[in-house]
């Protein structure tokens, strides 16, 4: 006998979207989401609720999991771009990229106008049991060009 499995529809979802996320290098677009369960991020991109806004002085971390695939081809100097729900637009450039072990470090969070964009490590071995991450960070570009 085959168990069904069913889907759940945006519209029954708790998620809220928070701003968009571009990477026009990479012509990807994306609703980012607020929180990073794993419910929402079934439905997008989520921002950690334990990290800052786009218009706060601090770092902006946003989890994906198979929606983050185009970070594979991104380089140094990329621009990523938030835009909020208020038509505000933070532009920020790619800095470092980084592969980390959540078992052995954390993503950190600080008070630098920052983007970190998180997604499991190798791109094609999301499973509950992995704990790599590839983090791209971007800086503000008003902060970076400083």
């Amino acid at each position: 006998m085959r168990k069904t499995i069913k889907q759940q529809h945006w519209s029954q979802s708790h998620v809220i979207p928070v701003f968009q996320l571009a990477a026009p290098a990479h012509n990807q677009e994306f609703i980012v989401l607020e929180g990073d369960t794993r419910d929402a991020l079934l439905f997008g991109p989520g921002r950690s609720p334990s990290s800052y806004l786009p218009g706060d002085c601090g770092t902006v971390v946003i989890h994906a999991n198979h929606h983050f695939v185009f970070l594979q081809n991104i380089v140094l100097n990329d621009q990523i771009i938030l835009s909020d729900q208020m038509g505000m637009e933070y532009q920020y450039c790619v800095l470092d990229v980084s592969i980390i072990d959540l078992d052995k470090d954390q993503i950190e969070i600080t008070d630098t106008d920052e983007l970190k964009l998180v997604t499991p490590w190798p791109f094609d071995g999301f499973t509950r049991e992995n704990t790599l991450r590839y983090v791209v960070t971007a800086r503000k570009y008003e902060t970076y060009q400083n």
